[in-house]
């Protein structure tokens, strides 16, 4: 039985029995790992504040025989503004079940990590609206996952202007497909800008709702088509 450090965000957390719970932790260097923290919902336990959904911490485990468990949450940051607001929360909730469902465990992913805190942040302050900031992270989220590695025409490379719904494509206008839809300027300024840039500089932009809403749609297909994922949080999150 060995004792470690683990810093991460918690995306997801599931009662067991009456007090205890496992909680799902996005971590420094180790990626996605599942914590057993036992009496955590009991209203005395020093675990309550640090195992809640969206709270990041340093916790401190010890690896059992194939389990790692819980004995000290030392909380970095709660999120608890995320709270505030139902279209934030929602925004929240959805990023985190998206991240908990489709990043693989067993590797690390210190990339997407630094970009759910950032976007966390950015929510939390009100310096996005939550639809935008949520959109934001879909699209960096998907270049580090692998699946956009730009928005050009998949036929030449040039910069795209259309995109095909059914097939969830980027295309120049020499190569569009007859399904294919124009997008708005905003939009294709948008994902070349997201792309290209890292950290905190990739919330500096605004949309209309008009080019926001082009936007989630592009995205949602691209999600349904290439990571195979609709989740219903995110139908929520956006429709709310």
């Amino acid at each position: 039985m060995s004792v470690r450090k683990i810093r991460g965000i918690v995306i997801r957390e599931q009662q067991t029995g009456e007090s205890s719970k496992q909680i799902v932790v996005l971590a420094k260097e180790m990626g996605k790992v599942r914590l057993s923290a036992r009496g955590a919902k009991n209203t005395k336990s020093r675990l309550l504040a640090g195992t809640q959904l969206f709270c990041y911490c340093d916790f401190t485990v010890y690896e059992g025989r194939g389990f790692l468990s819980v004995t000290q949450a030392d909380l970095i940051e709660s999120f608890y503004a995320l709270r505030n607001d139902v279209e934030v929360l929602a925004q929240a909730v959805y990023l985190a079940e998206l991240v908990d469902s489709t990043c693989p465990a067993g590797m690390e992913h210190d990339n997407i990590l630094k970009l759910l805190l950032y976007t966390m942040q950015v929510m939390a302050k009100g310096y996005l609206p939550p639809k935008l900031a949520g959109r934001i992270f879909e699209m960096k989220y998907l270049q580090y996952s692998g699946f956009l590695a730009s928005a050009d025409c998949v036929t030449c490379g040039e910069q795209a202007q259309y995109f095909d719904q059914k097939e969830a494509t980027f295309y120049c206008k020499q190569h569009r497909s007859r399904e294919a839809v124009l997008l708005s300027r905003a939009v294709v300024q948008a994902l070349d800008y997201v792309l290209e840039e890292e950290g905190k500089k990739l919330f500096a932009f605004r949309l209309s709702p008009e080019a926001l809403k082009q936007l989630d749609a592009v995205l949602r297909q691209y999600l349904q088509m290439h990571v195979g994922v609709d989740l219903k949080s995110r139908r929520f999150a956006v429709d709310i």
